[in-house]
């Protein structure tokens, strides 16, 4: 199957001038981003708080059945194992059928910070994606195959450390975007994990405004780092950029951390 052309060229999109990079980035306001990213956050407890009540009195009607009798009712999401987890993230890399060493990268990062034996299980995990994936003919089998895989990866009953619903979407997103774009067949998957584990859209799109930032700062600090001004000067850009940078990541935890 031909899977290499899913979203070619998104990349090139994304790649602007070192002179625009530039500009952007002397735009950006890290501490409007960590004010919108802490009242995003008590957007969402808010918005939880609220929808308690209303699920509560919500929850008996929805169970019944039309003969009067109770259905059991579909397991929260909130949790994931680390396997499960890794399980998705490769179906993320796998989503526009081209998996870069960038994506590869981050894959072995945080599956080693996940599972402490993750080097002996990494090809075992990759092959079961792998056959779940193989059958595809086409590019709705192909889609449908990566939803179905999520859903089995979901449920996976592993023994081993269990990943938060936040945390899989924001590991999922550093790897879609650690090539610098996140094509459309990746941003439909993290869309519909998010969307099985509950995560709020006003804090996937925290997270994903954080992810762009960081990577305009990158590139700012790339293009620094190659001109002809004094050290000092040079210097002082990279620590300014530098505390840039870690002031979004902090924002970062502070909102996975709810």
């Amino acid at each position: 199957m031909q899977t290499k052309d899913f979203g070619k060229g998104i990349k090139e999109t994304l790649h602007g001038a070192a002179d625009a990079v530039r500009d952007k980035v002397r735009e950006i306001d890290t501490d409007e981003i960590k004010e919108n990213i802490h009242g995003a956050a008590a957007a969402v407890k808010d918005k939880v708080a609220q929808a308690g009540d209303k699920a509560a009195g919500q929850v008996k009607k929805m169970l019944h059945r039309e003969d009067g009798t109770q259905e059991d009712p579909e397991p929260e999401l909130s949790a994931v194992s680390a396997k499960g987890a890794l399980k998705m993230i490769y179906y993320l890399m796998a989503a526009d059928g081209e998996i870069f060493h960038g994506e590869e990268e981050k894959f072995d990062a945080i599956g080693r910070e996940l599972m402490s034996d993750f080097d002996k299980i990494k090809d075992d995990i990759i092959n079961e994606c792998k056959a779940n994936l193989d059958a595809a003919a086409n590019k709705e089998e192909y889609a449908a195959a990566l939803q179905k895989g999520v859903d089995a990866a979901a449920l996976d009953d592993g023994t081993d450390r269990e990943v938060v619903s936040r945390l899989l979407v924001w590991d999922m997103m550093t790897v879609a975007y650690s090539d610098e774009s996140c094509d459309e067949s990746e941003q439909a998957l993290i869309d519909y994990v998010a969307e099985k584990f509950g995560v709020d859209k006003a804090m996937c799109l925290q997270m994903q405004s954080s992810i762009l930032t960081v990577l305009d700062l990158e590139r700012e600090l790339t293009w620094i780092k190659t001109t002809d001004r004094p050290y000092l000067t040079i210097e002082a850009h990279v620590n300014e950029i530098n505390e840039r940078k870690m002031t979004v990541m902090e924002s970062v935890t502070a909102l996975l951390s709810l």
